[in-house]
């Protein structure tokens, strides 16, 4: 430290002694350039005022010079050069564009600085226009001061030296004051652990110093702090992650468990104070979950996943991902990440069953319509009667299996996500009053009496499914009537509630039936639905739909009938 201090304060001296003398340069060149564009300019005057220009003017030329020992040029105002001191007017080219014969032509003295092309000096020009319009000019040679630094080099230096010499002793023994102390306080941090402090800290000579002790008094109160801090923030981290659905293992690159949560312990059926700081093979002996392992912690793959041997119906999944040292510290080691799939399966498992189901429920009007069909093309005879009956039955079960293929593609964007209507302000009345024609014709033709009750309500919807809500309700409560009875529904609009209740006096729904009628292709009695031209599918879609609006759908079943009702939010 004692070096440094003395090359630092030898590096200043030199810098200082540097930017002084770069300093005084620059005053007595902006000193010099001053005083010889002064003199410059009153010489130009006065030679000004005693130009004949009527006489001969190389004459003239030549007296000037001799009387002020510069050159003389005398320019025409087209900046030809008439006359030159030291120069054949003829061999110099035009002076027109001149920096001081265009300040002069302005009506002032011009004066610049720039190296002679032929004079091959640098040389300080003054120009200035007389009164019969001519121009006279006085040239200088002008080098500026630091071209006559060089002859103070040698004092320059001289100076250097002798301030180094006085700076170094004075230097060491400031260091000395300054180092002497701090040796002090290093050798008394030594004793600073366990919250230890610094004593006697007012007998430091410097405010620094006492400062410093000072901190380090305060450091040492904070590191105790701090332990507490991370003590806290650890209980803190072990709270989050035992209080995780999923479970969480860090290990290092021994495959050491490091960290274990209770949701992994619960799956792998293991205890904490078994597996922690051990072996993997400690929490678990699942050959998949140990392979994946052993893929990532070899580098063959970044992440890896498997399944653990089911447990009661549970499917849980391991992701295993490869840790890095910029992550944790923790080089080669792995995260493992145990989540309950159950669902995700079910809900596989659902789609695959759905689709099993649309198979089955397209494949009967097929089978329909391609039988129909072989009897139209066969050879039996058939009169016109039979012709129209069996195109009519193709005719009906085309219309079904069009309306099946409706109503699958609709469910399947709806539980994807895929399909997105635009919402706009609409009055839900207009939407119910559209979607009752269909189901006003079809109770005509099926004997029921059908009844509508609308109230305005206006609501951000998208109208087309709203039609196919309301649509489908009042359908199925027409379709699932019986002959004689009756249809009530009924749109009321309450505080900005909007509640849409249907009602019909068919039979009443089954107890063990009433938790399953939204699902997808289920029907109390199949042979009536698939007569009455239903899918199985519209209370699916009337369910997907309010969910969507966060609308509440519920069935109340009495003695006289049936009544579903939805309420928006």
């Amino acid at each position: 430290m004692k070096k440094a201090i003395l090359k630092g304060n030898a590096a200043a001296l030199v810098a200082a002694l540097c930017c002084a003398v770069v300093l005084c340069t620059l005053l007595f060149d902006a000193r010099l350039t001053a005083h010889s564009r002064d003199s410059l300019t009153g010489m130009v005057r006065l030679a000004a005022l005693g130009l004949d220009e009527s006489g001969d003017l190389g004459a003239q030329a030549d007296t000037i010079a001799t009387d002020t020992g510069l050159r003389v040029t005398i320019i025409d105002a087209d900046g030809v050069v008439l006359a030159d001191s030291q120069a054949e007017p003829a061999a110099l080219p035009n002076h027109g564009q001149r920096e001081e014969i265009q300040l002069a032509a302005q009506g002032e003295v011009g004066i610049s600085v720039r190296n002679s092309d032929s004079m091959g000096k640098r040389m300080m020009y003054a120009a200035t226009r007389t009164p019969g319009g001519l121009y006279l000019r006085l040239a200088a040679t002008y080098n500026g001061f630091w071209l006559d630094l060089a002859m103070f080099w040698p004092a320059l230096v001289l100076a250097l030296v002798v301030g180094v010499a006085v700076a170094v002793p004075v230097a060491s023994r400031q260091a000395a004051t300054i180092t002497r102390p701090i040796a002090q306080l290093s050798r008394q941090l030594s004793q600073v652990k366990q919250g230890s402090t610094v004593p006697d800290i007012d007998r430091y000579p410097y405010p620094e110093l006492r400062q410093m002790a000072g901190d380090i008094n305060r450091l040492s109160a904070e590191v105790s702090s701090s332990l507490h801090r991370l003590q806290e923030e650890k209980a803190k981290i072990d709270y989050i992650l035992d209080n995780m659905s999923e479970g969480f293992l860090l290990l290092d690159e021994y495959q050491r468990v490091l960290t274990i949560n209770k949701a992994a312990c619960r799956f792998f059926n293991c205890r904490r104070s078994d597996t922690q700081g051990k072996s993997l093979l400690f929490a678990t002996r699942c050959t998949a979950v140990l392979d994946a392992l052993d893929t990532v912690m070899s580098g063959r793959e970044e992440a890896a996943a498997a399944e653990l041997p089911p447990d009661g119906g549970r499917s849980v999944q391991a992701i295993i991902s490869r840790v890095t040292e910029g992550q944790t510290g923790l080089a080669g080691g792995a995260i493992i990440i145990l989540s309950d799939v159950t669902d995700q399966k079910n809900a596989v498992k659902m789609r695959q069953e759905f689709f099993q189901s649309a198979s089955h429920e397209l494949k009967t009007p097929i089978t329909s319509i391609r039988g129909f069909a072989e009897l139209l093309c066969g050879d039996l005879p058939l009169d016109d009667a039979s012709r129209r009956e069996f195109s009519q039955r193709i005719l009906k079960e085309a219309g079904r299996m069009s309306s099946l293929i409706g109503d699958i593609i609709m469910i399947s964007r709806l539980e994807s996500g895929d399909i997105t209507f635009e919402r706009e302000p609409i009055d839900l009345a207009d939407a119910v009053k559209e979607s009752a024609e269909s189901a006003r014709n079809l109770a005509t033709q099926s004997e029921v009496d059908f009844v509508l009750e609308t109230q305005p309500c206006p609501m951000t919807a998208s109208r087309r499914e709203m039609s196919e809500l309301f649509g489908n309700l009042m359908v199925n409560a027409v379709r699932y009537n019986r002959p004689g009875g009756r249809v009530e529904a009924k749109l009321t609009c309450t505080n900005g509630r909007a509640v849409f209740s249907v009602f019909n006096t068919g039979e009443p729904i089954p107890v063990e039936y009433r938790q399953r009628i939204f699902e997808r292709f289920f029907r109390i009695d199949k042979g009536r639905s698939k007569a009455s031209g239903g899918t199985g599918l519209g209370l699916a879609i009337v369910k997907h739909i309010a969910a969507g609006y966060g609308a509440e759908i519920r069935l109340d079943v009495t003695d006289e009938g049936n009544r579903f009702t939805v309420e928006f939010p």
